[in-house]
C-alpha cells in the first residue's frame, strides 16, 4: 500500500527557465563559467511534509529515507504517524508505508546492504533497546540484531571498506572508551577495535572515498594531532591520521561532500562558508554567507548548500578567513548554489524560510534531484513543511 499524497508535477515552471538564465551570470552580469552549469529548478516538487525537524536523509534507489524529531507526516493536510523515521517515493513525493517506531530523535543515517543505519538520541526502536545506534531493514522495517550502547550522542554516520563509522559527541561504546568516533564491522556488527581514530571534540560530518575517511566537526585534535583541527582524514585501513590531507580549516565543519576530485565543506565561523579543498588539503576557494552552512551536496556540476544564512557573497574570498570582497551580499535565504571550479555564486534561489533553515541536503544523481530537510515551512509561496525536493529542469539540464 502507498499512502495517498500529492500528485507529482509533470510540467516545468517558468522559474526553471529563469534559473538557467540567471545561472549564466554572476552578480555583475559578466559571463562566467557559471553559464555552463546546469541547475535544478528553484521551485520544489509536490511532496509530503512533517510536523517536526528533519535532521537526516539518504537516497536508496527511488526512495529517500528521512530522520528527525517528527512524529507525523503531513499528507494532504492530514497527519499520518511516523515516529522519527519515514520513507518517501522520490519520483512521486508520496509517503511510503515503511514506518519503524523510535522513541527519540534521529540525527544521522545511511544505508548499506539492505539496512538503514541510524544514530541519534533514541533508546528504543520498535520497543527493543537500541541506545543510540540501530540497523533497520529497508523493506520490512524490522530491527536487526545490531545492538550497542553509545554513551553520548551520535551525530554523523557513514559506511566504507566493510565498516560502519559513527561520529558525534560520546565517550564510550559498550562501556569501552571511545573518543567521539567508533567503527563497527558490517559482517557481524561487532566493534572493530583495529580502527583507533578519535577526536577531542564533537564530530559532525563523516564521508569516505578511496583509502580515506574524512572527518569534520568542532574538534581541535584528530588522533591527538592539532594540525588537522576541525577537518582531517584518517586511513580506512587502520584509523591512523592521513598526513597527506592538511586543510587547516579555521572554523567548525558541519557537512562534507566529495566530487570532481575536490572535498567540499559546509562551514560555520564568522558568518558561514562553503569551502573547496584539493585532495592534499590546499584551499581551492571559500565563499562567505552570513550564517552557518549546515548541509552540502553536489549534482551535475554544481555545489548546493543550505543552512540558516540569509545572504551570500557573489564572489569567493581571498582566503579561508577573509570576508566578502564585494561591497554587497546577495539575498539568498537558507539555500544557494556555487560553481565548483571558481566558487562563484550561481543564480539559483528557492527563497526558503525558518530559524535554522536547512539541516540536511542530498543529491540523487539517477533522478537528478536534490532533497532537503530542516525546520523551514515554505519556499516562496509554496508550502513545504520541513521537507522538499528539487529536480532538474526540462530545458536541457
Amino acid at each position: 500500500m502507498i499512502l495517498a499524497g500529492p500528485s507529482p508535477r509533470r510540467r516545468f515552471p517558468q522559474r526553471c527557465l529563469a534559473t538557467l538564465l540567471t545561472g549564466a551570470l554572476v552578480l555583475t552580469g559578466t559571463p562566467a563559467d557559471a553559464g555552463r552549469v546546469p541547475l535544478i529548478s528553484a521551485e520544489p516538487d509536490q511532496t509530503v511534509g512533517f510536523d517536526g525537524l528533519v535532521y537526516a536523509s539518504t537516497h536508496v534507489g527511488d526512495t529517500v529515507y528521512l530522520g528527525g524529531n517528527f512524529t507525523h507526516a503531513i499528507v494532504d493536510g492530514k497527519e499520518v504517524a511516523r515516529k522519527r523515521l519515514a520513507a518517501v517515493d522520490a519520483r512521486t513525493g508520496r509517503l511510503l508505508p515503511w514506518a519503524p517506531l523510535l522513541d527519540d530523535t534521529v540525527l544521522a543515517l545511511t544505508a548499506s546492504g539492505g539496512n538503514l543505519y541510524v544514530t541519534g538520541e533514541f533508546t528504543t526502536v520498535a520497543g527493543q533497546p537500541r541506545a543510540g545506534l540501530a540497523a533497520i531493514n529497508l523493506t520490512t522495517a524490522a530491527v536487526s540484531p545490531l545492538k550497542h550502547t553509545i554513551k553520548g550522542v551520535g551525530q554523523a554516520i557513514t559506511v566504507a571498506d566493510g565498516r560502519l563509522y559513527v561520529g558525534g559527541s560520546f565517550t564510550a561504546v559498550n562501556g569501552r572508551t571511545a573518543r567521539n568516533l567508533a567503527a563497527f564491522r558490517l559482517s557481524d556488527g561487532a566493534v572493530d577495535t583495529g580502527f583507533q581514530g578519535g577526536t577531542d571534540g564533537k564530530i559532525q560530518a563523516l564521508t569516505a572515498t578511496g583509502p580515506r575517511l574524512y572527518v569534520g566537526g568542532a574538534f581541535r585534535k584528530l588522533n591527538g594531532t592539532d594540525a588537522s583541527a576541525r577537518l582531517g582524514a584518517l586511513r580506512l585501513a587502520d584509523g591512523k591520521l592521513d598526513t597527506g590531507f592538511r586543510p587547516q580549516a579555521p572554523y567548525p565543519v558541519f557537512g562534507l561532500t566529495i566530487a570532481a576530485d575536490k572535498i567540499y565543506a559546509a562551514v560555520a565561523g564568522a558568518g558561514g562558508r562553503v569551502a573547496a579543498y584539493q585532495p592534499d588539503g590546499k584551499l581551492v576557494w571559500s565563499s562567505v554567507t552570513d550564517g552557518d552552512v549546515q548541509a552540502i551536496t553536489y549534482l551535475n556540476g554544481a555545489v548546493y548548500a543550505g543552512g540558516h544564512f540569509t545572504v551570500a557573497c557573489p564572489q569567493p574570498s581571498r582566503d579561508a578567513k577573509a570576508w566578502c570582497p564585494t561591497k554587497k551580499m546577495r539575498p539568498q535565504p537558507k539555500m544557494a548554489a556555487w560553481d565548483p571550479n571558481n566558487g562563484a555564486l550561481l543564480g539559483w534561489n528557492p527563497r526558503s524560510n525558518g530559524k535554522w533553515g536547512v539541516l540536511t541536503m542530498k543529491a540523487n544523481p539517477k533522478l537528478r534531484t536534490v532533497t532537503v530537510g530542516g525546520d523551514f515551512t515554505a519556499f516562496g509561496t509554496a508550502s513545504r513543511p520541513r521537507f522538499a525536493q528539487f529536480r532538474a529542469s526540462g530545458y536541457g539540464a
